[in-house]
This record gives C-alpha cells, structure tokens and sequence, in this order.
C-alpha cells in the first residue's frame, strides 16, 4: 500500500482516525468555503435577484451532486471493505469497473439535466426577478457535469483505500482557481450567476485534470492496470446494491429541500434570498458532521472488511462525543448573535434579519445532526444502506416536509418558525437509527 494511505484497520483508533479525518474536513471545508464565495460575490456584485438565482440553481445541479455522490459511495463501501479484507485483485476489479459505469452516468445526466432544468426551476417558484439568471446557472453547469462528478468520483476512490490528503489538495486546486474566477468573472466583468456558474465549471474541471494526471503518476497504492478498466456486471450490481439507495436517498431528501425552497420563495425574494444566505452559513456549521460521517462510513468499510466490528463502533462512539462538543458551541453563537455572519454576505438588513431567524432554528438542529450523521455512517460503512434511506425518507417526509408546511401557514409565521421543521425532523430520525442499529447488533447482522 502506498504510504499515503493511512491504515485504518490497526493501530491506535483515535490517532489513526485523526489523520485521515482532518484532510477530509480541511476538503469539506474547502468545498464550502467557494460554494459559500459563489453567494458572497454575487451579494456584493449582483442583485439581490442574482443571489437567489444562485441559491435556487445550486438546489437544483445538487440533485445530480447528491445522487452521483451517493452512487460513488456504493464504490467506496466496496472498495473499503476488500482494501480491509487485503483483497487487492477485487479492488483493482471495482476502481476499473466504476471509471466505466460513471463515464455512462455523467453523460446521462447531462442529458437529462439540459431537459429538466427549466421545468425544475419553475415548479420551484423562483421569483421572477431571478428566473433569467438562474436559467444560465443552471444551464452552464448542466455541461460541466461529466467534469463535476469524474472529480468526485477519483476522490471517492481514492479516499476508500485511506488516502484523505490528496483528495484535500484537488479541492485547494479547485478553491483556488473558483474563487479567482468568481471575482474576475462576477465582481469585475458583471457577469453574474452566469459568471459564477463558469468558475464553478471551470474549477471542477481544472482539478479533474489534475487528479487523473496525480494517479497516472502515482497509482492507487495495489496493482491497477488498463485491463482492469472493463465492465463487470457483477460487480456493477454489488456497486449499486449499496450505492442505489444512497443515491435515491440523497435526490428524494433534495427533492425535499426545494419542496421547502419553493415555500419560502413564495414569500418573495427577501425571503429567498435570506434562505441561500442562511443555508451557506449553516453548511459550514454541518461540516464536522459531514466530514466526519462520510470519514466514518470508510473506517467502518475497511474494519467491517477486516473482521473487527468492535473497533467500528468504537469509532462512532469517538466520532459522536468530538461532533456534538462542536455543535454545541456553535448553536449557542448563534442564539446570541444570529445576525452578524449574515451581515458579511449582504448589506440588505432586511435579509439579514431573516437569515438571522433561520440560522437560529437551524443551529439547534446542527447539534441533533451531529448525532444522527454519525449513526448514518456506521450504516453506511457497513453496507446497511437500504435502512438508513428508509429512516432518512420517514424522518423527511413524515417529518420535515409535511411540518415546514404546517409551519408556514401558521399565523405571523417567520423562517425561525419555519425552521424549526428541521430539528424536529433530526429528532425522529435519531430516534429511528438508535432502533435499527440495535436491531442489527441483535441480529448479529454485522
């Protein structure tokens, strides 16, 4: 194995962890850091009808995010449990078979998303001040989709066999090159939501460049050769039996976040543009969580493949002591001061007043998150996809769509009120994750 990959089937649990989950949140972090940069140039550059143009158009390209993220995560789990089972022939026959089935799968959903987009957009009520603008958005990363999903494909594999740092250093590339885009394009030659959404392109494509050339050099660290660039339904199925229900997880919870965001674009474009303001700065607050789940459900992968389940457990035990320590402090931040990282994104003290409410409902579901993404990515990691999407599609279905509903025809209504449908929604999914893994543990399952 190559020395960039940290072994996490032995040695001391927490220090091994520690080293392949700080490059994986530094990459998270990074990812936010110009999709965050994305709103705030066109908050300081554009109208307010750029930025919601920008925070609808992203909602709807994450559909495609989302589900080829989660079908890589089929390929992860995979790939993870034969690198811990030390089965390097099958891992040279999973890396090949996923360059072809994702070669087919970009290409498709370009297709689909130069079809759907505008349809998509409508039916979110995107008000008409920004309708113009997000059809560009939308429209320009449509073509840019092989570049975005072969980026995150090669890091995904790569961070299945324990190597985190190399990923970490394609995202700096693409930070880099966005953010000199964002403002060359957007805040010197007023391009708007277009301009931002070539930087994105761009950017994705620069380090997808940069990744393929990085492996050719390198290698995965097992032996890999063209031959084993070939498709193998058998494997295919497996990558989907776990990938699938990830992916169909991720579009429907989507799905459900732009039933939310065509509630609260039908308040108007203050409201709209609160929310994408609001959704940026909260994302930061999920990336611990995020960052330490997606970590996790690897670690699990290769120690479920090792043979040592204890030792996964272990690991979410750590993984949810150090998450809610950090959302706790974050939650209590923004229930005193609600109203100052708004304030950095736009002048508009309208918006910033409505970010501010949003941000603190959202904060105290950042703390019940911090639980149940950790429990998620036990599940995960160890192949047990099926159920976390069904208790995932309860909790937002059952839970957060039908209460931002109820919520937002309540009298006097505000987005704290709104809100609020989140936390409720982590309650129930907590509670649904305590039961399955218990279930699973009883059963011997793993």
């Amino acid at each position: 194995m190559s020395s960039q990959n940290i072994d996490l089937v032995n040695g001391k649990l927490g220090k091994e962890m520690f080293k392949f989950t700080v490059p994986f949140f530094l990459a998270t972090l990074l990812q936010t850091l110009y999709g965050t940069v994305d709103t705030f140039t066109v908050g300081k550059f554009a109208t307010t009808g750029s930025v919601s143009a920008v925070a609808t158009g992203a909602q709807v390209l994450s559909l495609v995010t989302f589900l080829a993220y989660g079908l890589s995560s089929g390929a992860t789990v995979l790939l993870g449990q034969s690198v811990g089972a030390r089965d390097y022939e099958k891992s040279a026959k999973i890396v090949g078979n996923t360059i072809i089935d994702f070669s087919v799968i970009s290409i498709l959903f370009v297709a689909i998303m130069l079809i759907a987009h505008r349809p998509v957009l409508t039916l979110l009520n995107i008000p008409k001040e920004a309708e113009s603008e997000a059809f560009k958005y939308c429209f320009i990363c449509s073509l840019g989709i092989p570049l975005i999903i072969g980026y995150n494909t090669v890091c995904a594999l790569l961070r299945a066999i324990g190597d985190s740092k190399s990923p970490l250093v394609f995202v700096g590339v693409a930070c880099v090159v966005n953010i000199a885009g964002d403002f060359l394009l957007t805040g010197v030659f007023n391009m708007g939501a277009a301009g931002v959404a070539i930087a994105t392109v761009v950017a994705q494509g620069v380090s997808f460049i940069y990744s393929l050339f990085f492996i050719l050099k390198r290698g995965m660290g097992f032996e890999f050769k063209k031959k084993n660039i070939k498709f193998d339904g058998y494997t295919t199925k497996q990558i989907f039996a776990v990938g699938i229900p990830m992916g169909l997880q991720s579009i429907l919870i989507n799905m459900s976040f732009m039933f939310i965001t065509s509630i609260i674009n039908s308040m108007g474009v203050f409201a709209s543009a609160a929310m994408g303001i609001g959704d940026k700065i909260i994302n930061f607050a999920f990336l611990i969580q995020m960052s330490v789940s997606s970590a996790l459900a690897v670690v699990v992968a290769q120690n479920v493949g090792a043979k040592k389940v204890d030792r996964a457990i272990d690991a979410v035990k750590m993984s949810v002591i150090v998450c809610v320590a950090v959302e706790s402090v974050f939650c209590l931040f923004c229930e005193l001061k609600p109203n100052l990282l708004p304030s950095l994104f736009t002048s508009d003290t309208e918006v910033i007043s409505m970010a501010g409410l949003y941000m603190m409902a959202y904060s105290i579901d950042a703390v019940l998150t911090a639980i149940t993404f950790c429990l998620s990515g036990f599940l995960n990691g160890s192949g047990k996809t099926t159920a976390n999407m069904i208790q995932n599609l309860i909790s937002t279905f059952l839970g957060r769509v039908p209460a931002t509903y109820i919520l937002s025809r309540l009298p006097g209504t505000n987005l704290f009120i709104i809100g609020l449908a989140a936390p409720i929604s982590s309650l129930m999914s907590m509670v649904m994750l305590f039961f399955i893994i218990r279930h699973v543990r009883k059963k011997e399952l793993l």
